[in-house]
């Protein structure tokens, strides 16, 4: 594939990103009751607002990686990453609950090869740059845990607030 011909993976990468949310939410929907079953402690502070904000960014971030892919090659591969990283732990919640985890299908039938045939196709480009595929890489992990970030903080603030309306009824 020629570095011209690279804008198909990337769309292809922003459609997985939409199969991949119709799979947790709609059909067959549940992510975030099996997330919350399989890791109470991170999820149990996730709410839908954040969820679907994660999501509409995670699905915004794959359209700026293809409209830009030419002018910022290390954008598009750090969602690349995101994706692969994603479906990775889609697996590990599903090896450990031993059941299906919604996401799963569509992060290891869609996400794995089209993650890796971006790096591919990246790397076969004459763009190619070893230090810009491992930022990608780099970068890719530290999005996605972005809303652990997020659900911790939220955690954080409900404690706060807990913790202060006690305070106030002594």
């Amino acid at each position: 594939m020629e570095h011209g011909d690279d804008s198909r993976v990337y769309w292809a990468l922003l459609a997985a990103s939409c199969a991949h949310v119709a799979e947790e939410y709609a059909w067959p929907g549940g992510f975030l009751a099996a997330a919350r079953e399989m890791a109470p402690g991170v999820f149990g502070n996730a709410s839908i607002t954040i969820v679907v904000g994660v999501n509409a960014s995670m699905i915004l971030g794959c359209l700026y990686g293809a409209l830009m892919r030419k002018r910022n090659p290390t954008f598009g591969l750090s969602m690349a990453s995101m994706l692969l990283v994603n479906s990775a732990f889609h697996a590990a919640a599903s090896l450990r609950t031993r059941k299906y985890v919604p996401g799963l299908v569509t992060g290891l039938v869609l996400y794995v090869p089209l993650s890796l045939r971006a790096f591919s196709a990246y790397r076969a480009s004459p763009r190619y740059r070893r230090s810009s595929a491992w930022r990608a890489a780099v970068q890719g992990a530290a999005l996605h845990a972005v809303p652990f970030v997020a659900f911790a903080a939220r955690g954080a603030l409900a404690r706060k607030a807990g913790n202060a309306e006690q305070e106030g009824c002594r």
